[in-house]
């Protein structure tokens, strides 16, 4: 039990990770505890609402979630693409939407639509469900603290190659998602 608890968390925190370190890329590490905390709120409140909703609603979600997430992931990886092509550097908007808390509970949404399906099964026996989502927050909560660290410092040093590798890392991760990779 504990072994699929990590693997778990691991496998869960590594989508916060990737999205921490587009985040920390475009600049937004300095409001690394509200992106934390929003993080770790919709991890850990999904699964559970997930549980309550229960395995008769699961079917229609999981159709939903095929074409959601990744629409999601990739426009917000267009949009920074679309401003870092068509903003001059001195006057680029900086994607402030995505770190306020509207952007956050957007992203953080569409990041957890995959722990709204963990509830749904529970796949893990006679797992307690507090237990099962405080480790999908704990993980979720370090990786996205790991990523922002990460993604700020690779902005100080190459800002735009770290914003361009962050849209691509949104791109790609919207596309293992729509090809059942993610």
């Amino acid at each position: 039990m504990i072994m699929q608890l990590f693997l778990l968390g691991v496998v869960i925190g590594a989508n916060n990770f990737a999205t921490a370190l587009t985040l920390g890329a475009l600049g937004h590490e300095i409001r690394r505890w509200r992106i934390i905390l929003m993080f770790g709120l919709f991890e850990f409140w999904v699964p559970l609402i997930g549980l309550w909703l229960g395995r008769n609603v699961s079917a229609l979600v999981v159709m939903q979630t095929d074409w959601f997430r990744p629409l999601l992931l990739a426009g917000l990886g267009l949009w920074i693409i679309f401003q870092l092509l068509h903003s001059p550097p001195d006057k680029r908007i900086k994607q402030r939407w995505l770190s306020s808390w509207r952007g956050l509970i957007m992203l953080s949404a569409s990041l957890s639509v995959d722990n709204l399906i963990i509830g749904f099964s529970l796949g893990l026996g006679d797992t307690p469900a507090i237990v099962m989502a405080a480790v999908i927050m704990a993980f979720s909560v370090s990786f996205t603290w790991l990523g922002l660290k990460i993604g700020a410092n690779a902005k100080r040093h190459h800002a735009v190659l770290a914003e361009a590798s962050g849209a691509a890392i949104l791109l790609g991760m919207a596309g293992m998602d729509l090809s059942g990779w993610f």
